[in-house]
């Protein structure tokens, strides 16, 4: 019996895992066609100075520097 040539056994597991991984690269490209990130949301300004007053209401003096939504 022959015994097994040990660079081909590495080129051939290189091979494999760069195959795994090209496999993998497309299959998220895929999910992220597929679910494309969402744009943040806008705040309206009405909405942004009744948040600042509210909370300069409850603390005197506070400042408001980001508004997030929370789902």
């Amino acid at each position: 019996m022959e015994n097994p040539n040990l660079f081909l056994i590495c080129l051939n597991a290189f091979a494999a895992v760069l195959g795994l991984l090209w496999v993998l690269a497309i299959a998220l490209r895929g999910l992220i066609e597929l679910f494309p990130e969402k744009p943040p949301p806008k705040i309206d300004a009405a909405v942004a100075v009744a948040i600042a007053a509210a909370a300069n209401a409850v603390v005197p003096g506070a400042r408001v520097t980001r508004i997030e939504e929370i789902r």
